[in-house]
């Protein structure tokens, strides 16, 4: 009975934080555009997940009110970043919306797409069609040629690495050729002595709120709403080395402060290694914590010290500085 009565208190509580985000652009100039925000910043990109993009007028509209935001940027971004889930079901009429949208606006020339669990699941047709539309897409959304959904890519010489899972569950598959081949792209690009961004759609296991975050059940299983089995390697794969970047999303939850005492934190330190959740960009669920309003996510800036993490409204064009984070990029 409480589990009915929660459901629909969500959906409620979507629906109306979907229709206060829609029209807040119409009713207030935006407060600025994104510029950086010190001088000698060495590198900055905007990363959002969990879009849902479907043909729906809300939706995409939603996204193209973002859209607007990052292209009228002072000084076009470096990257652009959708971190998963950025299509509803995977169908090809869902990646065509959010690719003719996309290709409105010039954000970057640097557009880079993360496969999501939904992004997998194309109705009865089987995981590879599914993978073929991701790669079919990301070429015409991007001009960026992959042919699997793991990659490297790289912002301004900082290396990228995308993960992908390798099977259509909610919970993300790793088989030995990803992990070994993330193995060595990792010790690669150690080698440059800077910043290591890697991006997976789903977090570490136990990390942001989870598991309980993921069915606020108090006995979740320790991989819910995670990597799952593979949690363990990836992560220490990417402790071997300094000043790794670990950027999630799926967790479908909004911003925290650094001394939040909710359950849920946008940003952890998990040994070495900064592991960022970013905030549902659409079809948040208000239960699991944060500052929640759709269209938010990060302005990524790199320093020679530090790494800005500069949280904002991108559909209203707001920044929202009190959910700002710095990390210290260690020697």
């Amino acid at each position: 009975m409480l589990s009915a009565i929660a459901s629909v208190i969500r959906s409620v509580m979507v629906v109306i934080m979907t229709v206060v985000t829609f029209i807040a652009p119409f009713s207030h100039k935006k407060e600025s555009k994104i510029e950086r925000k010190n001088e000698n910043c060495k590198a900055a990109f905007a990363a959002i997940s969990d879009t849902h993009l479907k043909d729906n007028f809300i939706r995409l509209g939603m996204f193209e009110f973002g859209l607007q935001d990052l292209a009228q940027a002072k000084d076009k971004l470096d990257a652009f970043v959708i971190d998963g889930d950025i299509t509803d079901h995977g169908y090809p009429e869902h990646w065509q919306a959010f690719t003719d949208t996309l290709l409105k606006y010039d954000v970057s020339d640097n557009n880079i797409m993360v496969l999501g669990n939904h992004d997998t699941w194309g109705g009865d047709r089987t995981y590879e069609y599914t993978k073929s539309n991701f790669i079919k897409y990301s070429k015409d959304a991007t001009g960026r040629d992959i042919d699997d959904v793991y990659f490297t890519a790289d912002i301004c010489g900082c290396p990228v690495i995308v993960l992908g899972s390798q099977a259509d569950h909610t919970g993300p598959t790793f088989y030995r050729d990803q992990l070994d081949w993330f193995a060595e792209e990792m010790a690669k690009a150690a080698e440059k002595g800077l910043p290591i961004f890697v991006f997976c759609h789903q977090p570490f296991n136990g990390t942001h709120g989870l598991p309980y975050n993921w069915e606020l059940e108090k006995d979740a299983d320790p991989d819910d709403g995670g990597i799952g089995e593979s949690s363990d390697e990836i992560l220490e794969i990417c402790n071997r080395y300094k000043n790794v970047v670990f950027i999630s999303g799926h967790v479908h939850a909004g911003l925290s402060t650094a001394d939040d005492k909710t359950n849920y934190s946008s940003v952890e330190k998990v040994g070495n290694v900064t592991s960022v959740n970013l905030p549902s960009y659409e079809y948040f669920d208000f239960m699991r914590g944060g500052h929640l309003f759709n269209g938010t996510g990060y302005i990524f800036e790199v320093y020679d010290n530090e790494i800005l993490l500069r949280a904002r409204n991108f559909a209203t064009g707001t920044w929202l500085e009190k959910y700002d984070y710095v990390i210290e990029i260690t020697g």
